[in-house]
């Protein structure tokens, strides 16, 4: 059976989980212009507007909150925002259930990120909404905004050709806030700390049958989710595919 990945599952994994800062899917879509409004000045430090509840906290991004607002509304509210513009809906080929919000950056016209819906049922709530925001952000910094995670998902693997050596992967969720982070790792193994940078950040509905929706990884891999237990190193939160530690 073909397998769909959801926009926001392909920033938030390479071949495990993380960050991949190409929206491919979207980029495939036939796109449905929508009337537009006039544009307003982009505010400074936007791309920081969701650490600090402007206009909303978390999971609601720019209006916009999973498991809530339909795409009509998501729509309509983008057209107002400040920091969005050319706002359009996308249809995926081959993918005759999934629908996206898609819009672009004011200050830069390039391409922002989506939101998705089952574009069956149009009148369904959003079930994620994935910005690529051109910055990264500490994890420091998310800790202060909204307290610390609930769980890491961490994981190591080998690459699929021979010799191609083992590869890290490190989300950090906020499974009550309707949040994930992703943390750029490939051969590189992550570190956490307060300086942790993040590339990539995906809203949902709270709870776990908001992960479920937003990312079909949940139900096929739960014991890949960690509860968190502070600052440890990589190697204390990383899991195979069975759940235990990774040799």
């Amino acid at each position: 059976m073909l397998r769909i990945v959801s926009l926001g599952e392909r920033l938030l994994r390479r071949q495990g989980y993380i960050v991949v800062l190409i929206l491919a899917m979207i980029g495939l879509g036939a796109c449905v212009s929508l009337p537009g409004v006039p544009s307003i000045a982009q505010p400074e430090d936007w791309s920081y507007r969701w650490l600090k509840g402007i206009p909303c906290r978390a999971p609601c991004w720019e209006g916009i909150t999973p498991g809530q607002t339909t795409a009509e509304e998501a729509v309509q509210i983008l057209q107002r925002s400040p920091i969005v513009t050319a706002v359009k809906i996308t249809a995926i080929p081959g993918a005759p259930d999934v629908g996206v919000v898609e819009w672009n950056w004011t200050n830069t016209g390039r391409r922002g990120g989506g939101a998705e819906f089952h574009a069956q049922t149009p009148s369904s709530p959003i079930y994620l909404v994935a910005p690529i925001f051109p910055v990264s952000f500490k994890l420091g910094d998310v800790i202060q905004a909204y307290g610390e995670p609930s769980h890491i998902i961490a994981s190591s693997y080998y690459g699929p050709d021979i010799d191609s050596g083992v590869f890290y992967d490190l989300s950090i969720l906020y499974l009550p806030q309707g949040f994930i982070i992703g943390v750029a790792g490939g051969r590189v193994k992550p570190t956490l700390s307060v300086d942790t940078l993040s590339e990539a950040v995906v809203f949902f509905a709270p709870g776990e049958e908001g992960l479920r929706s937003a990312f079909q990884w949940a139900a096929a891999y739960p014991n890949g989710l960690i509860p968190w237990q502070g600052m440890k190193d990589f190697d204390y939160y990383c899991r195979d595919e069975a759940g235990k530690p990774c040799p």
